[in-house]
């Protein structure tokens, strides 16, 4: 029904289970908060359009390859979300239709995605496609939703390309790289600032995917127009057995700054073999993504310690943002563990487009499937919801003409040695102070 044909690990087994009382949630009780209303974004008047009991929406992630553990995290992200949507009434301008997710494996592989994407919207007639995490992945689903005319709503890809195709049916929720490395490049700045003269030299390690890719020409740029030195540029292939040899590189060119693209398994084989070779930078600032995953800091442990990373929202922002606590200890309730940047945002995405069936329902019915995508797609063009809905510390969702949200923002966390990061930038969302330099490995060692 779900279309999840895949699963192999205990947190798959949890999704199956979590995609089974999906469906059946009109006889299950879930106690969650009131739904946040977001600003209007219309002022159309309700239609009589015929009911229908669910609606469909695809969803596609990695559940297999090698970022499976990230694609069934951000896949929970979505279902919770469901779940209070379901619970709190479902799609009310559709009479009360339930959102049922129908489940899409990418495999990691832009193929795959591309088909699969093209099976949830001819197959399984879906109304709208979540995804993809991979840039490179969600770079195919779109140009198939597009060609489907479909929208296409992600909340975790970031390459900057993704939003300059001029496609008229792709939305992002997230901030994307361009921004996330101008932000990294103020912060150095700020440390200058704070300690005059301590950062001349950066260099960069990165997967040759199109987010690595894109996320290291992003960094080059903003760093050489601050004024910072790129005494190294190096690329990998992603799922490499070694980075030896690139470790080396970093480790002979000795900047003061690394900047990391990596996926998770990548992530720490980089983190492993930079203590293989004691080589420490004065800061590690990553990319986000494989680092900021539970299962990084399970693996490396002391190893990750006082690593930067950005991130596009942190379980310590408490006290900065509104409702976040609830929310989160209503998730770790229910999967054992926090929210973190992939399922919130995902998370986040479920609900944007919930506020989009709603001001669709309005005008169509999915009983009519390409005109009530259109009146979907006319929606999400609308959104105007402001700062505080979200648990994530932006300014609020909506989107520009290339189907950006303008008012996403980043923060930067590091990874402090009681496991967990901590938010230490921007100052008015900083809940630690920095640690800096980045303490050697002797100094670890004897602390």
């Amino acid at each position: 029904m779900f279309g999840v044909r895949y699963g192999v690990s205990k947190l798959y087994a949890v999704i199956i289970a979590v995609v089974i009382v999906v469906a059946a949630v009109a006889t299950v009780m879930y106690v969650t908060s009131p739904a946040p209303t977001p600003t209007p974004t219309t002022t159309q008047s309700p239609t009589t359009t015929p009911q229908v009991k669910e609606i469909a929406v695809g969803i596609v992630q990695p559940l297999s390859g090698g970022n499976a553990l990230i694609g069934q995290q951000n896949i929970l992200g979505a279902l919770f979300a469901v779940d209070e949507i379901n619970a709190q009434g479902g799609v009310k301008s559709l009479g009360g239709a339930k959102i049922k997710l129908v489940i899409g494996d990418s495999a990691g592989d832009p193929s795959t995605a591309a088909r699969e994407a093209e099976r949830l919207i001819a197959v399984e007639n879906v109304v709208a496609v979540i995804g993809a995490y991979r840039s490179a992945d969600t770079k195919t689903v779109s140009e198939v939703c597009e060609r489907y005319q479909t929208p296409c709503l992600n909340g975790d890809s970031t390459s900057p390309v993704l939003t300059r195709r001029g496609l008229q049916w792709f939305f992002r929720t997230t901030a994307d790289d361009d921004l996330f490395a101008k932000q990294h490049v103020e912060f150095l700045k700020h440390l200058n600032t704070t300690y005059p003269g301590s950062i001349k030299t950066v260099a960069i390690l990165y997967e040759d995917s199109e987010w690595g890719t894109m996320s290291a020409a992003a960094w080059e740029k903003y760093a050489k127009e601050a004024g910072f030195t790129v005494v190294e540029k190096i690329s990998y292939r992603s799922g490499t057995p070694t980075l030896d040899a690139e470790v080396l590189r970093l480790k002979a060119a000795n900047p003061d700054v690394v900047f990391l693209a990596t996926y998770l398994t990548d992530a720490i084989l980089q983190a492993k073999t930079f203590y293989k070779y004691e080589y420490l930078p004065k800061i590690a600032l990553s990319q986000g993504t494989g680092h900021v995953m539970p299962q990084f800091v399970r693996e490396v442990g002391s190893i990750g310690y006082y690593y930067f990373s950005r991130e596009v929202f942190n379980w310590d922002l408490y006290d900065k943002i509104p409702g976040l606590k609830e929310v989160n200890e209503r998730y770790k309730s229910r999967y054992g563990e926090d929210l973190y940047g992939g399922s919130v945002r995902n998370y986040v995405a479920m609900w944007v487009l919930y506020y989009a069936l709603e001001e669709a329902g309005k005008v169509a019915s999915p009983t009519n499937l390409q005109a009530f995508r259109t009146a979907l797609r006319d929606a999400l063009r609308k959104i105007d919801i402001g700062k505080g809905v979200f648990p994530v510390p932006w300014e609020g969702v909506k989107f520009d003409e290339t189907g950006q949200n303008i008012r996403a923002r980043g923060i930067i966390v590091q990874l402090m040695p009681d496991g967990k990061w901590y938010t230490v930038w921007p100052p008015e969302y900083a809940t630690r102070n920095y640690i800096f330099p980045m303490p050697e490995w002797s100094q670890r060692s004897s602390s």
